[in-house]
């Protein structure tokens, strides 16, 4: 028994994905702690991009936030209320699936969760260092097929819309960034 497990002893946002990824297999997704440490984050989509890569299981931030900017400070005040809000009860309850192969830092990777009770669960995607391949599918899991899911793209990469969960298990999500090294968090509700 343990209160929770340091995933890693390398706090960037690759090493953080990886240790989570390979941990979450075994081990209990809110257990898992996560340090955030500085990294270069030359715009605001790279500073949620660190920011998010800590954010999937147990979030602890690691640096001194008196070095950020304005802009970053409420960037992070909207993330961290976020996390509390809506992301932490996912990752307490839901279930959680590897949509994508380890991250390697070059391609996307992404986490999903899913709450079959409450019938809610959020995907978070992260474009990795491509400057090739702006968009790409990841195929949800844990849905139903018959269901319709209401899809909400928190930083507006694309335009909210309601899926069937076929579509969405069989073709996938699409989810398209401009930058590489961005990332996004895709809310999935079931709708009557």
């Amino acid at each position: 028994h343990a209160d929770y497990f340091s995933i890693t002893d390398t706090y960037d946002p690759l090493s953080n994905r990886r240790a989570f990824y390979d941990t979450s297999w075994l081990l209990p997704p809110a257990m898992l702690e996560a340090y955030v440490e500085r990294w270069p984050t030359p715009d605001l989509g790279t500073f949620r991009y660190m920011l998010r890569s800590g954010m999937m299981g147990w979030f602890s931030l690691m640096l001194d936030t008196t070095s950020w900017n304005s802009e970053q400070h409420a960037a992070a005040k909207e993330a961290i209320a976020l996390y509390k809000e809506k992301l932490r009860p996912l990752i307490r309850d839901a279930d959680l699936y590897h949509v994508s192969p380890r991250p390697d830092g070059a391609h996307w990777d992404a986490m999903q969760y899913f709450d079959r009770y409450r019938r809610r669960g959020v995907l978070f995607a992260f474009r990795g260092s491509t400057m090739t391949e702006m968009s790409h599918p990841f195929v949800l899991q844990g849905l139903r097929q018959n269901a319709n899911y209401h899809l909400t793209f928190h930083d507006h990469s694309s335009p909210d819309r309601s899926v069937r969960g076929a579509e969405l298990m069989t073709t996938g999500l699409i989810i398209s960034l401009p930058q590489p090294n961005w990332s996004e968090l895709v809310f999935i509700d079931e709708v009557e």
